[in-house]
């Protein structure tokens, strides 16, 4: 999009959320949607073809009409670029249309930039729960791994089979609780638990 394009857009934002006639509105909301849709085609285009998941045009140009109505539901004027916002609102968009569909596959990574749009408890819980499990992933050795889910559950009332682990796992007991301590710390770290 050129620059005159987006004062125009920046502008038609401003007049859709000033004015109070609902017949305004719709008309400077279609105006802008026009000058946006070929922007909402390619950020759709591109974040469905990262995840493998492919549509027909018809239903990109659907799907840009939905983005563009959450975008507007979710625009926040304190951002600078409105472009950037309506980018990011628009993955989020669609990895909550997408989530629950097993043939989407999206990158943790991207997962993760997605979720800071939303600053929900559940967004955030989310995110540790992340980092959590690509920690675990980062392990290289499985006996690690035991040791890190032996941790992980140690932090429960519930759990009451530690010491059963430890023997199924082959290590001495010093060495075993050095390395569940110092998973536990960074586990608490991760979780931000005192």
């Amino acid at each position: 999009m050129d620059n005159k394009d987006k004062e125009e857009c920046e502008f038609l934002l401003y007049k859709y959320f000033t004015y109070k006639k609902e017949a305004y509105k719709i008309k400077v909301r279609n105006k802008l949607f026009k000058l946006l849709l070929l922007d909402f085609k390619k950020w759709i285009k591109k974040a469905l073809y990262t995840w493998n998941k492919f549509e027909s045009n018809e239903q990109v140009i659907s799907l840009s009409w939905e983005c563009f109505e959450y975008c507007l539901s979710m625009h926040d004027t304190s951002y600078d670029s409105f472009l950037g916002r309506f980018f990011n609102s628009t993955r989020y968009y669609l990895l909550m249309k997408f989530a629950k569909d097993s043939s989407v596959k999206i990158p943790l990574e991207e997962l993760k930039e997605i979720l800071k749009i939303d600053n929900s408890p559940e967004s955030l819980l989310f995110d540790n729960l992340l980092t959590l499990y690509q920690f675990r992933d980062s392990l290289t050795k499985e006996k690690e791994k035991l040791i890190w889910d032996d941790a992980y559950m140690s932090l429960s009332e519930s759990h009451k089979q530690r010491s059963k682990q430890r023997k199924n796992i082959g290590m001495s007991t010093g060495e075993y609780a050095r390395l569940k301590r110092i998973f536990i710390s960074q586990i608490k770290l991760i979780l931000n638990i005192r």
